[in-house]
């Protein structure tokens, strides 16, 4: 919605996954964890959609917290289980979170043994589903949001205006001719032209950072020859005095 609202899109617009840079963090399970708070700010969730979703995110957490405090031992059908199905067998005692984050072990097979949440607390597959997801990709998940973080902090890093995009071996070719055209003055604006990816975005970065650093070493590099040069050039002769024949005429 954003790209249609703020870009100049002159094609038609194909809504492709790849189009998506944080595809972790845009995932249809957590759709209404991040959409239902900002509805519920500018009043578009009622009360009881509301009271229902907050029900919903605490059964999600429940279920983590109980993953995290369960303890299965090694010895345990279960630990067969996880071993035939992640081809790795289990050396010591672990939590049911330790055994969801090995290949190809999901909460199915923690129901199928026993090891699912009591049928008191309520919690559904898909949110079951949900918990498995934040806790297999956790370490992934928490990458994408720190390089989100880095990213919004840097768009209003300048652009020299001077600079090449052409040469920039690791932008698109459609980046590179958009880039050229409208020469943005800083990265926020470079983020909003049509046609400019994310990726697009961190490898201008990393551009950017490159040529600062290589002008910062030759900077560095400048004032060590001057220091090695020493305070003799920069002395001013001093004037002979004149012969005294000189001086009297």
């Amino acid at each position: 919605m954003d790209d249609l609202v703020t870009k100049d899109l002159r094609e038609p617009y194909r809504m492709l996954t790849s189009r998506s840079e944080y595809r972790l963090l845009l995932r249809a399970d957590n759709a209404d964890r991040r959409l239902t708070p900002l509805g519920r700010d500018i009043g578009l969730i009622s009360d009881d959609r509301w009271a229902a979703f907050q029900a919903k995110q605490a059964r999600i957490e429940a279920e983590k917290a109980r993953l995290a405090s369960t303890r299965v031992l090694e010895t345990s059908e279960l630990a067969a289980a996880v071993a035939a199905a992640s081809g790795q067998a289990l050396q010591r005692a672990a939590t049911l979170k330790e055994l969801l984050r090995r290949p190809h072990v999901h909460h199915p097979l923690l129901v199928a043994h026993g090891y699912g949440a009591p049928a008191d607390t309520g919690i559904s597959p898909a949110e079951a589903e949900c918990a498995e997801i934040d806790i297999k990709y956790a370490g992934f998940i928490s990458r994408q949001e720190k390089q989100l973080q880095q990213l919004a902090g840097k768009a209003a890093k300048k652009i020299p205006a001077g600079t090449d995009y052409s040469s920039i071996s690791t932008l698109s070719l459609e980046a590179r001719e958009k880039l050229t055209k409208f020469r943005p003055a800083d990265i926020g604006q470079a983020g909003r032209i049509g046609g400019v990816n994310p990726a697009d975005i961190s490898a201008l970065l990393l551009h950017l950072e490159v040529q600062r650093r290589r002008a910062a070493a030759a900077a560095a590099s400048d004032g060590q020859q001057q220091r090695q040069q020493g305070p003799e050039s920069n002395v001013v002769p001093r004037a002979e005095p004149l012969p005294a024949a000189a001086a009297s005429s």
